[in-house]
C-alpha cells in the first residue's frame, strides 16, 4: 500500500489566501463536526488528517434526477460525482419501467463503498415530471425534503440533471468549499428579464403532471395576471447550490414568503428558474448570501435554456474553472475526455479522491480499498481554477457590499411598460 504523507494530499493553501481573507473579512467561518465513515474492521484506515489550519471539509447533498429511460447516465453521474462525505438521492421519472428503476437499485447496491457509507439513494414513489411546467420545482423541494429527514449532517444542496457531469473532482470542489462560509447560496439571477420572460410569469398555466399519472397537455388561462408588486421578481438558472439553511425555509417557512412565492409559481411556466432566485432575492436575511453564479458551464444569462455542448466546447469548458456542465449527450464521447482528463476516472469506476487507497495505475481500481476518514483530500491543480472562477463570481457580485448580493434593477424601468404592452 501506497504511504500517504502530508505533502501528496494537501493542496497549497497558499492559492486561496485571497478566498479565505476576503470570506473572513465578511464572515465568521462556521466550523462543522466532521462525519467519521464507519467501516467493516477488513478495510484499512489512514492515519493521516488535513492540516490543522486547513477548515474540516463540508458535505454536499446531491439531487440527481432524469426520464424515464436515464437510469445508466444517472448511474456514471453518480460515479463521477460520488465522495463518501456526500448525500445522494437518484430519481428517475414516474414514466421509468420499473425494469430500469430496480436496475437503478441493484447497480447502486453493487457497490460496496456505496452500502458502507449508506449514503445513496434511490427514489421508490417517484414523480411525474414535465420539464416546462412547475413539476420541476415541487421535484426539487421533495428531493432537498427527502434529504433534510434524512438527518444527515450536509451544508449544500445542489441539484443535477442526467445530462449534467462534473468538470472538476470531488476533492476538488470540496476543498474549495472548505473555504466557503456554509450560509452563502450560489444561485445564478438576474432581475433584467426581458419581455418574453414577462409574458411567461404572467401567464396562468397548469402542469398535467401535478394532478395526473399519464402525461397531459400544458394549458394557459385566456386571461393574464397583473405583475406582482408584493416582491421583486428574479430568474436564472434552475441549477442551484443552497445552503441547508437556504433549504430549510424553503421546506419549514417559518416566514409565509415561501409558500405565497411555491403558490404563484405553481401556476407558471419553468419555474424552477425563478423560485429560489426570487425567494432568497426578497429575503432580507438571505439576500445577503447569494453568490451571483451556480459553477456551471455555461453561465448563463437569464433563463435561456443551454444547447447541448459538443467536443468543441472542450477547451472552454475545461479552462472555465466552472464545477459543472450540461447538457451533455448520452454516452457522449466528450464524457470520457473529461473522465481521463479531469477526473482521472477508468471506464466503470468511482472518480478516485483522497479516500481512497488502492494501488494505482494500470486498470486498477484505487477505491476498492479506502479510508474511514474521508476528511483527506487530494485536490488537483483544478481547483486553483474553481477558486479563480469563485471569486470572480464573487467580486463581480460586490460580495463585500451586503446590499448589493441581489441585483435589483432600477425603480421606473421597462417593467411598466411591458405591462401596457399589447398581448400576442
Amino acid at each position: 500500500m501506497a504511504k500517504l504523507t502530508r505533502k501528496n494530499l494537501l493542496f497549497s493553501l497558499f492559492s486561496l489566501s485571497l478566498l479565505s481573507l476576503l470570506l473572513l473579512h465578511h464572515h465568521h467561518h462556521h466550523h462543522h463536526n466532521s462525519r467519521r465513515l464507519s467501516l467493516p474492521p477488513t478495510f484499512p484506515t489512514s492515519s493521516s488528517s488535513s492540516s490543522s489550519s486547513s477548515p474540516p471539509p463540508p458535505s454536499i447533498a446531491y439531487f440527481i434526477s432524469g426520464a424515464d429511460t436515464d437510469a445508466p447516465r444517472i448511474f456514471r453521474l453518480l460515479q463521477a460525482a460520488y465522495h463518501p462525505r456526500n448525500h445522494y438521492l437518484l430519481h428517475l421519472d414516474r414514466r421509468a419501467s420499473d425494469h430500469h428503476r430496480d436496475w437503478l437499485a441493484r447497480m447502486v447496491a453493487s457497490v460496496p463503498v456505496f452500502m458502507a457509507a449508506g449514503n445513496v439513494n434511490v427514489v421508490e414513489k417517484a414523480s411525474s415530471v414535465r420539464d416546462e411546467g412547475s413539476s420541476p420545482l415541487a421535484l426539487a423541494l421533495h428531493g432537498a425534503a427527502v434529504l433534510l429527514k434524512c438527518g444527515r449532517d450536509w451544508d449544500w444542496f445542489l441539484n443535477l440533471d442526467a445530462s449534467d457531469y462534473p468538470l472538476v473532482s470531488q476533492d476538488d470542489l470540496l476543498h474549495i468549499l472548505s473555504f466557503v462560509p456554509r450560509d452563502f447560496n450560489f444561485i445564478a439571477h438576474t432581475s433584467n428579464t426581458s419581455w418574453r420572460e414577462y409574458q411567461r410569469i404572467m401567464e396562468v398555466t397548469v402542469d398535467p403532471a401535478l394532478y395526473l399519472i399519464s402525461k397531459g397537455r400544458m394549458f394557459t388561462g385566456n386571461r393574464k395576471r397583473t405583475l406582482s408588486d408584493a416582491y421583486q421578481f428574479f430568474t436564472g438558472s434552475p441549477h442551484v447550490i443552497l445552503s441547508r439553511k437556504l433549504v430549510e425555509f424553503s421546506i419549514l417557512g417559518w416566514d409565509n414568503l415561501p409558500r405565497k412565492l411555491l403558490l404563484f409559481f405553481t401556476n407558471t411556466k419553468y419555474s424552477l428558474r425563478d423560485y429560489f432566485q426570487t425567494l432568497a432575492c426578497n429575503s432580507k436575511e438571505f439576500s445577503k448570501t447569494v453568490v451571483n453564479s451556480n459553477l456551471r458551464f455555461p453561465q448563463l444569462d437569464g433563463a435561456e435554456s443551454p444547447r447541448d455542448l459538443t467536443i468543441s466546447d472542450l477547451g472552454k469548458m475545461l479552462s472555465s474553472g466552472a464545477a459543472f456542465a450540461g447538457k451533455f449527450h448520452a454516452n457522449e464521447a466528450l464524457l470520457d475526455k473529461i473522465d481521463s482528463l479531469m477526473l482521472h476516472r477508468k471506464p466503470g469506476t468511482i472518480s478516485p479522491g483522497g479516500w481512497c487507497l488502492g494501488e494505482r495505475g494500470g486498470w486498477r481500481d484505487p477505491c476498492e480499498l479506502w479510508a474511514a476518514d474521508t476528511i483527506i483530500l487530494r485536490p488537483s491543480p483544478a481547483a486553483k481554477t474553481l477558486e479563480t472562477l469563485l471569486l470572480r463570481s464573487m467580486a463581480n457580485n460586490n460580495m463585500t457590499s451586503p446590499a448589493n448580493r441581489c441585483v435589483h434593477r432600477r425603480s421606473g424601468d421597462a417593467v411598466a411598460a411591458t405591462v401596457e404592452a399589447p398581448e400576442d
